[in-house]
């Protein structure tokens, strides 16, 4: 179940391709069953066809691709195959996955969760909740090769009721529950496989995961676009380097148009979030 010594790990993957292609661009795969575009309906996989098509536009744009298992596991079995001819058509063009799936259980059942995700799906990372604790993520983090990111600040609204919460840290003041999570995550990150999830909803927040994280950790950071967080603010608040800061976009440029346009519009889409990730890594070196 180890990952082979020698072996090209996620990250290491990810680190790269940022540095050759200068995007740190994830695109998310979510495509919803009963939001195909007409156009594709003719298709015999039409859930495939929407992947498929976004991943042919944007490839070369991509440092990852985050599909949702939700959305396949809805169709039942023809669901997961369409997952795994996704990810597989993703990884044949070099671009690795990340699985959303934020698994969060504990003994076989994280492990069989770990087996399923990295052996059946081929996944190169996974997201996980860890409100089960460190029992969690210890299935994952023994696949050396691959990257869980830990939920810490998500992007919903509604992240409030729990996440930024004042919590008890024994002889240490109280902090916020994501600080507590991103501390857990360090002390956790033995294998040095370990990331987190940090809202681009939340810049002062991100900036704060990021002191605490420290520079290596890698933080995905969902929120760009259509729920309202701001590209640069996030670059900001939460980069140190190549592979340290992944931005996930989905509906805006996954859903760019429902007609024969989509190719085009998601292309251009895309492509207007890696300019302006060019425009601040360019102010970011000389400022440094």
């Amino acid at each position: 179940m180890n990952a082979a010594d020698g072996m090209v790990s996620f990250q290491e993957q990810i680190t790269a391709r940022i540095r050759e292609i200068e995007s740190n661009l994830c695109v998310g795969l979510d495509p919803s069953p009963d939001a195909v575009p007409a156009f594709l309906h003719s298709r015999p996989d039409p859930q495939l066809a929407w992947n498929q098509l976004i991943i042919d536009v944007t490839h070369d744009l991509a440092c990852c691709y985050k599909p949702n298992l939700a959305f396949y596991l809805a169709r039942g079995e023809e669901g997961l195959r369409t997952l795994r001819e996704t990810i597989h058509y993703a990884n044949g063009h070099q671009v690795p996955v990340i699985l959303d799936a934020k698994f969060g259980d504990i003994g076989y059942t994280a492990q069989y969760y770990a087996q399923a995700a990295f052996e059946m799906l081929n996944a190169g990372a996974v997201t996980l909740n860890p409100y089960l604790g460190e029992e969690t993520l210890v299935p994952f983090r023994s696949y050396r090769d691959r990257t869980s990111f830990v939920l810490c600040l998500t992007s919903n609204m509604s992240r409030i009721d729990f996440q930024t919460r004042s919590v008890l840290r024994g002889e240490l003041p109280e902090a916020p529950l994501f600080e507590t999570v991103a501390q857990k995550v360090v002390e956790w990150n033995t294998e040095q496989n370990l990331g987190l999830v940090a809202g681009a909803t939340a810049p002062e927040e991100l900036e704060r995961i990021r002191e605490i994280a420290g520079p290596s950790i890698p933080i995905l950071c969902p929120g760009v676009g259509v729920q309202g967080g701001d590209l640069e603010e996030a670059l900001w608040a939460g980069y140190t380097g190549e592979g340290s800061l992944i931005i996930n976009v989905s509906r805006a440029i996954g859903r760019a148009s429902e007609g024969p346009d989509l190719g085009e519009l998601a292309r251009q889409e895309a492509a207007m979030f890696v300019n302006q990730y060019r425009t601040f890594l360019a102010q970011y070196r000389e400022a440094r």
